[in-house]
C-alpha cells in the first residue's frame, strides 16, 4: 500500500465562465469539484493505475468532511483523517472560455495546536505499519508544522519504509535533514531552496547533484512540459515526454510522483519507472479533472517517452 500524506488538502472547485468583466456579477456555466491537495492527487493517480493507496489528510470543519467524502465515495480512496479545529481551505479556480484563462483564489488553511500535531504524528505511526512506501506532499497550513515532514521521515526510517518527498519552502528544507529516499521538486522550488537562478540545464543538474550529495538517493527535478531530470546511482538522464494537446497541467507533477511510487513498490527498474511516471504526468495533462486518466492512455504514451543520458 502507498500511503500519501497531505497536511493541507482543499476542496478544489473550478467555475467555468465566459469572458469576465471585473466588478460585474458572473454566472458560471458549470462547476466541477474534487478533493484537492498534492497527496490526494497522488492517491487518485495510483488508483487510476490499479494501485493500492490510503490518503492521510489533515481536515477541519464541513469542507474537511467534503474532502473525505469525495476521496472515499467518489474516488474509492480510503482515508486516515486527522481532525483539527477550523476549516479546510477551498481553492476556487475561474476558467474563462474563451480566452482559456485561469485565475485561482487560495484560502488559508487552519492553524493547529500542539495536541493536534501530536495526534497527526501518532496516527501516522499507526498507518505506516501497513505501508510499503510513503509520499509526503505539499505545503503546511501552519508554520508550526514546518518540522512535520522531518518528524514523519524519522518515523518512516525507523520502520524501514521509503519516502518520496514533494514539498517546498521551510517544510521541505527541514525535511531534507532526514534524507528522504526520493525528492521531486520543480525548478522554482529549488531556486527558492538554493536562493539562486537555475536558468540553464547545467545549473539544474548542479542543483540535482547538491541534493544527492546531501543524502537523497533519487532526485527527480520536474521541468513541466519538458519532462524531468532524473538522477540516482542507477543513472542520470533527461526524460522527455511526447508532444500532446494540453488540457490542464495541474496535478501532472503529482501523477509523476504516483508513477515513481508505483514503480518502486512493483520492483521496476529506474528506466521503466521514469517512463511510467512521465507517461502518467502526460496523460494527466490531457484531461481536465486531476487523476482522471486511464491505464490504457498511460500505456499508449509510454513508448513515446524518450530518455536522454546526461552528458558532461
Amino acid at each position: 500500500m502507498i500511503l500519501t500524506v497531505t497536511p493541507n488538502p482543499c476542496v478544489d472547485k473550478t467555475l467555468f465562465t465566459g469572458p469576465i468583466e471585473l466588478g460585474a456579477k458572473i454566472r458560471a456555466q458549470r462547476c466541477a469539484c474534487i478533493a484537492g491537495g498534492k497527496g490526494c492527487n497522488v492517491s487518485r493517480a495510483v488508483k487510476a493505475m490499479g494501485g493500492d493507496t490510503v490518503a492521510m489528510v489533515m481536515v477541519a470543519g464541513p469542507t474537511g468532511r467534503h474532502v473525505v467524502d469525495m476521496l472515499e465515495k467518489r474516488d474509492g480512496v480510503p482515508t486516515v483523517p486527522v481532525w483539527v479545529d477550523g476549516l479546510t481551505r477551498t481553492i476556487t479556480t475561474v476558467l474563462e472560455e474563451p480566452p482559456h484563462r485561469q485565475t485561482a483564489f487560495f484560502e488559508p488553511g487552519p492553524l493547529t495546536t500542539g495536541a493536534e500535531r501530536r495526534r497527526f504524528t501518532d496516527l501516522f505511526r499507526e498507518a505506516i505499519t501497513q505501508a510499503e512506501l510513503v509520499t509526503l506532499n505539499g505545503s503546511a497550513p501552519d508554520p508550526a508544522l514546518d518540522t512535520l515532514y522531518r518528524d514523519l521521515l524519522d518515523i518512516a526510517h525507523a520502520g524501514k519504509v521509503p519516502v518520496i518527498l514533494d514539498a517546498y519552502g521551510m517544510i521541505f528544507a527541514n525535511a531534507l535533514q532526514s534524507r528522504p529516499f526520493m525528492v521531486k521538486p520543480n525548478v522554482e522550488e529549488l531556486e527558492l531552496l538554493f536562493a539562486s537562478r537555475l536558468d540553464t540545464r547545467e545549473k539544474q543538474w548542479q542543483a540535482v547533484d547538491r541534493l544527492r550529495e546531501g543524502g537523497v538517493e533519487r532526485v527527480v527535478l520536474s521541468l513541466g512540459e519538458e519532462g524531468a531530470l532524473v538522477a540516482s546511482k542507477e543513472g542520470c538522464f533527461h526524460v522527455v515526454p511526447p508532444k500532446i494537446d494540453e488540457v490542464n497541467p495541474v496535478g501532472s507533477g503529482d501523477a509523476l510522483v504516483a508513477g515513481f511510487a508505483l514503480g518502486l513498490t512493483r520492483g521496476k527498474d529506474l528506466v521503466e519507472t521514469a517512463r511510467m511516471g512521465i507517461a502518467m504526468g502526460t496523460a494527466n495533462a490531457m484531461t481536465w479533472d486531476i487523476g482522471s486518466f486511464t491505464r490504457a492512455q498511460v500505456e499508449a504514451l509510454k513508448p513515446a517517452v524518450r530518455l536522454v543520458p546526461r552528458t558532461g
